[in-house]
């Protein structure tokens, strides 16, 4: 499907048609790469940094990992004299 560059500001800006958008659905950040001389435009989710983090919870639980034994509790000479309450 062919399309039209145009200029915003110092920029350029790449204009998706209609029918190509509502294949993805309401999307507001994509990923854009160079390959093999093009451009893939890919749609993201909106918190990637944590779009998987219920996948890697899960599988830590499988293994065996449960939210009660995550913690490591270490004291050092710090905390023995220097806290004031």
């Amino acid at each position: 499907m062919e399309t039209t560059i145009v200029k915003i500001g110092n920029s350029q800006g790449l204009i998706i048609p209609k029918k190509l958008l509502s294949t993805f659905g309401e999307v507001k950040q994509v990923d854009i790469q160079v390959k093999d001389g093009g451009l893939i435009i890919t749609p993201l989710t909106e918190n990637k940094a944590r779009s998987n983090w219920e996948q890697l919870f899960n599988d830590a639980i499988a293994k065996g990992f449960t939210p009660g034994n995550d913690v490591i509790d270490i004291e050092n000479d710090f905390d023995k004299k220097e806290w004031t309450w």
